[in-house]
């Protein structure tokens, strides 16, 4: 049976590389921004653990408990400080990060082996023949399937999942927006607490009133609400507006000019669905710097489609 030679340095090197990537790749996944030197020296603490299966130790030392303790404090190195919470997900991220690319190093190195496996010795000379090529090409595979899942879950392909296309009517007046669904989008009337979707003024120009128009048309800075209402004292439709305060959209308390349509349709799965009572509160910017979308409604509108439909 052929004899391996075990070259502890290259043992350390390899795991230093393959440390480091975890490590790197977890506060990716996490999102936290761990410096270089913080990854490192986690990586080199982790290379050094791997070579104490050479040497004279008690057994507890290759125990779960053990190794648990080690990724732990090795986690701890890389990533704090940290809220506990944060550094939790970082810890799921490490482990998973390290199953991940162990699971390819392995695989990678059997699949490129010749011969078979007979034995434990058998497998020990298989990982010691082809170290460095399974390292290698198993941080290749991590590589491409980084960039394959980088560009399935982009901003544009979640864009298209949370994109439809929303209905207003009023006064025989009919205008299509795109609209984004805001899961964080919570706005409510005060007066009514009906659901409020925020629209862009320039989607919905069509079917306003010439004096609202005027006061969004002659200001560049947001118009005052107040006076809105107040132009509007004397119309009929003035029942139609209201005052909706927010505090998003880059501002703190801020107010926005609520309009009440007639109707609201979402169009979901190629059908048009009627929703429950809305408010569309009307916003004089620009919702979407690369204009893909001009409305943003919250989670609840969908619910209340659903029931109506």
């Amino acid at each position: 049976m052929a004899a391996y030679t075990v070259y502890i340095d290259q043992v350390f090197l390899g795991n230093l590389v393959i440390n480091y990537v975890i490590l790197w790749a977890a506060a990716k996944l996490s999102r936290v921004p761990a410096r270089k030197g913080r990854i490192m020296a986690g990586a080199v603490l982790g290379a050094l653990y791997s070579l104490v299966i050479f040497m004279p130790v008690p057994h507890v030392i290759f125990s779960v408990f053990f190794k648990a303790t080690a990724s732990v404090i090795i986690a701890a190195v890389a990533f704090t400080p940290v809220a506990p919470r944060k550094f939790l997900t970082c810890l799921g991220c490490f482990y998973l990060t390290s199953f991940t690319l162990g699971g390819l190093i392995f695989g990678m190195i059997f699949f490129i082996s010749q011969g078979r496996v007979f034995s434990n010795q058998s497998i020990s000379n298989v990982i010691a023949g082809y170290f460095w090529p399974g390292i290698i090409l198993g941080l290749a595979g991590l590589w491409a399937a980084g960039k394959g899942i980088a560009t399935l879950f982009n901003k544009e392909f979640w864009e298209n999942i949370f994109k439809m296309v929303l209905c207003i009517k009023y006064d025989e007046k009919l205008v299509n927006v795109q609209a984004f669904l805001d899961t964080g989008n919570c706005l409510k009337d005060p007066l009514t607490q009906n659901p409020v979707v925020v629209v862009e003024y320039n989607a919905l120009r069509s079917m306003l009133p010439v004096q609202v128009q005027a006061f969004f048309e002659n200001n560049r800075d947001e118009p005052d609400v107040w006076q809105i209402l107040s132009s509007l004292s004397e119309e009929p439709m003035v029942s139609r507006f209201s005052a909706v305060p927010f505090q998003s959209l880059g501002r703190v308390n801020g107010l926005l000019l609520g309009f009440r349509p007639d109707e609201v349709l979402i169009e979901r799965k190629g059908q048009m669905q009627r929703t429950g009572k809305v408010i569309i509160g009307i916003y004089h910017k620009k919702i979407d710097p690369v204009g893909a979308y001009h409305a943003l409604l919250g989670p609840e509108l969908l619910e209340s489609a659903g029931k109506a439909g």
